[in-house]
């Protein structure tokens, strides 16, 4: 009874307050990810009326900051795990979720932005994921992903004894431990794409880069947000690559292709 409760009222919370309410309940980096991805849409949409496939969507939360601010986004997810789908508290005429294999070819028609985020570090064959964002794309329409910053990863992996050997099979876990400059700037070349701007997201110092699991629910993460948020603890959520000073402090690494 209490259970479901709780779950009542955080499906109320979600849908009042979705930004807000997200940002302070749930895993930190993950709302740093989706308030750039959310921005980088904002910035170079070109109308209100826009098209958002969301690769690897999970239960579809960057849809709530989406949806936040233009209520005309039609958003489109896919989503390998029914677990994730069966959380999904949006239903909106203008959100929808297929349950799908992201390994295998699919076809949900052309978008405005492919939204990607820590999903491409998951797949075996890296190439084939990001040519089927690519062909998803309309033309001088945008892919924005992220994975985990290797360096930033290796970084702090030698300080606090972080795995570093990926799996070798495609089990749910990292099959890459995750992406340089170098890589994201390849995919551009491989798939002839204008690299608009490489981003750096999630700051970490020591304390945050080694509590990032601690943080991701319950009362630390409530409480890290709530300092987040009053700026008590003051952390970058993400910067161009032309404006870092350090990019070894940085959890996420985000691309930001046009199709030519």
């Amino acid at each position: 009874m209490i259970l479901k409760l709780i779950k009542s009222i955080d499906n109320f919370l979600v849908t009042i307050f979705p930004v807000f309410y997200l940002g302070l309940t749930r895993d930190q980096s993950s709302n740093d990810r989706f308030i750039f991805g959310s921005n980088i849409i904002k910035k170079y949409k070109k109308s209100n009326n826009l098209k958002v496939l969301d690769a690897g969507c999970g239960s579809g939360n960057f849809f709530a900051y989406l949806n936040s601010y233009n209520k005309e986004i039609d958003y489109t997810g896919i989503e390998f795990s029914l677990t994730k789908i069966g959380l999904s508290k949006f239903k909106k005429k203008n959100s929808k979720i297929h349950y799908y294999d992201l390994r295998k070819p699919w076809n949900y028609g052309k978008f405005d932005f492919v939204w990607s985020s820590e999903v491409i570090e998951h797949i075996l064959d890296d190439n084939s994921f990001f040519q089927k964002l690519v062909s998803s794309t309309k033309k001088d329409g945008y892919i924005i992903m992220t994975s985990p910053h290797y360096d930033g990863y290796m970084n702090f992996a030698k300080k606090f004894d972080w795995p570093t050997i990926p799996s070798k099979v495609e089990d749910g876990g990292h099959v890459k431990i995750g992406y340089t400059e170098n890589e994201l700037k390849n995919f551009s070349k491989k798939f002839n794409l204008n690299l608009i701007d490489i981003y750096f997201i999630t700051e970490c110092d020591d304390f945050r880069a080694k509590n990032l699991n601690n943080f991701n629910g319950g009362i630390k993460c409530l409480l890290f947000n709530l300092l987040y948020k009053v700026k008590i603890l003051n952390y970058k959520k993400y910067v161009s690559r032309n404006q870092i000073d350090d990019k070894l402090k940085y959890h996420c690494i985000g691309g930001v292709f046009q199709k030519n």
